[in-house]
């Protein structure tokens, strides 16, 4: 198969990006002491200092909430629903 220059292009970007991603997290393997303190727990997360129990981190993180916009209000006139509307008289045989 021949590529173009342009597809050429986005594969060099998509290999310098996944090339950059796998440097940064060796990086934060790295900044974790071989040593670091821990608790007897089956899963254990990283807090900064030492891995704590995930039960334990779970109930001290803080909870953030992302309230959504106030819905805004229409300025347009409301639209005139199209049904007929049934009278309480009949008209006719039914």
């Amino acid at each position: 198969m021949i590529y173009g220059r342009e597809a050429l292009r986005q594969y060099r970007e998509q290999e310098q990006a996944i090339e950059d991603r796998q440097a940064r997290e060796a990086d934060l393997l790295s900044q974790i002491p071989a040593d670091a303190p821990m608790d007897d727990a089956t899963l254990c997360v990283w807090n900064g200092e030492r891995f704590v129990a995930w039960d334990k981190w779970l109930a001290t993180r803080p909870v953030y909430t992302d309230d959504p916009p106030p819905p805004e209000e229409s300025k347009a006139a409301p639209v005139a629903d199209p049904r007929p509307r049934a009278s309480k008289q009949q008209k006719g045989l039914w």
